[in-house]
């Protein structure tokens, strides 16, 4: 059954082609810096003019065109035993986690502390049990690990600790390979990694227009071996591009053009997504804000923008600027779920993010599940099926009659209502009920509770040695 989706626009047709426009006359005529030769014989090789000294790339609107027709509006990321398969596309919508903070919220404990390599797999544990995240990127960072290897034991942890699709990052070249190569044991093969891979490349870029090598080499390497593509641009509105909200849409597309041109170039069939990250600073104290009504907006008109080149799109959103579990993280956490969704944004990932994407808490993580199961409600729409037993009813039941005891009611209500797990819906009972409320009681005894059910995945024999002699090799 189909639905009819809500949807909400802030860019016109004229609107979206004017944003078009400018992203490739900035491609043509101002370039970008690319820090990698590689990646500059390519798209020289393609036709673009190429100042090799100066580093700079110019593309052409044939170039673009060209790649634009290889573009797959639907892309499919992978789970492991039986764990379901997302189609990214169309107009489904999936929440997940992003990284990659560096401080943890303890409640237990009383406050902020670095994050560990035990908090990854806490987590990590987490996620695997809570429903949503569909997709787990490793959301806090292992700060007692060396920097070269932190990417690598993050996704160790991934491969250990849960079966949902992994999203990753990787810090070069040598550290793409050597995730691929304990994918392909963990699949028990390349070939069979190639059928279903169950994890993707997240690739950040720096704005304004500036390609560095190691984002160039990611990928390159993973073009070749076909491993999905989650590409993302952030430009910061006031800061690392025009305060004005439609040039920093117009840079983020220029530069996810030029990215994703790379990819198809060196593999057409390479599945791609185009995210965003494009953002405003605060200029009240010079912090990047992601719970500003003008971070949900730039999703909203990013989406846009990807969905008119065919692509899957994606993007932060479920964030909060807040430094504590109160109504300021619930209210931003919704806002900027909701305007991506309603936009028709495939993949928004940040649940768990707090303090502007500093830190992580396991119990943020929960109340953000909360907000995403509600925002996936509002999202499916009303179901208006003429062949339901409802209308029926009515004339059953009649006028001053109760609905509340029929068969149909017991039958769809799970179906058609949102069923809320922490958040509060009671009456006054006495004096003291809204102090009763507790929802961050509940949360803390809701989070507990998920940890306990944790069953451990199914592994390889000496998956774990294995991983590790891959990492340290």
């Amino acid at each position: 059954m189909e639905f009819v989706r809500p949807k909400i626009k802030l860019l016109d047709d004229e609107e979206i082609k004017y944003i078009d426009r400018i992203s490739r006359d900035i491609l043509k005529e101002i370039g970008f810096i690319c820090e990698d030769d590689e990646a500059m014989s390519i798209f020289a090789k393609a036709g673009a003019r190429v100042l090799i000294k100066d580093k700079k790339v110019f593309l052409t609107n044939h170039i673009i065109d060209q790649v634009i027709e290889t573009f797959n509006p639907m892309v499919e990321l992978y789970g492991r035993n039986g764990r379901e398969t997302l189609h990214v596309g169309g107009d489904n919508l999936y929440f997940g986690t992003t990284g990659f903070a560096t401080n943890y919220l303890d409640l237990e404990n009383g406050g902020y502390r670095p994050s560990t390599s035990k908090d990854v797999v806490d987590i990590m544990k987490l996620c695997d049990v809570l429903d949503p995240p569909d997709y787990i990127l490793p959301s806090v960072g292992a700060t007692d690990v060396e920097p070269e290897y932190v990417d690598l034991y993050e996704f160790k942890a991934g491969m250990l600790y849960t079966s949902k699709h992994i999203q990753t990052q990787a810090n070069d070249r040598k550290n793409v390979k050597k995730i691929i190569k304990m994918a392909e044991f963990m699949a028990g093969s390349s070939e069979e990694l190639r059928k279903a891979p169950f994890f993707s490349f997240l690739v950040t870029l720096t704005s304004p227009l500036h390609q560095r090598s190691d984002s160039m080499q990611l990928i390159i390497e993973s073009a070749q071996n076909n491993i999905p593509l989650f590409i993302e641009s952030g430009p910061m509105a006031g800061a690392t591009s025009p305060v004005t909200l439609a040039e920093t849409v117009a840079i983020a597309n220029a530069e996810l053009l030029s990215s994703m041109i790379l990819a198809k170039l060196v593999n057409p069939t390479v599945p791609t997504i185009y995210a965003s990250w494009a953002r405003a600073i605060n200029m009240q104290n010079g912090y990047v804000s992601v719970g500003c009504p003008e971070f949900g907006m730039l999703r909203v008109a990013t989406t846009q923008m990807g969905k008119y080149y065919g692509l899957p799109t994606g993007g932060g959103g479920n964030l909060t600027d807040s430094l504590s579990l109160d109504p300021q993280l619930g209210a931003e956490q919704c806002s900027t779920s909701m305007l991506p969704a309603m936009a028709g944004i495939n993949m928004i990932q940040g649940m768990g993010l707090i303090a502007g994407m500093n830190a992580v808490s396991a119990e943020a993580l929960v109340i953000a599940s909360e907000i995403a199961n509600y925002v996936k409600r509002v999202h499916r729409g009303i179901d208006v099926n003429k062949d339901f037993k409802g209308v029926e009813l009515i004339k059953n039941i009649g006028p001053s009659g109760d609905f509340l005891t029929s068969e149909h009611t017991l039958e769809n209500f799970k179906k058609e209502l949102w069923m809320r797990s922490i958040f509060d819906c009671s009456a006054v009972k006495n004096e003291n009920s809204q102090l009763e409320s507790g929802v961050l009681s509940k949360t803390v005894m809701k989070t507990k509770k998920l940890m306990k059910r944790y069953v451990p995945i199914t592994l390889p024999e000496d998956a774990e040695t294995v991983l590790d002699n891959i990492i340290r090799s």
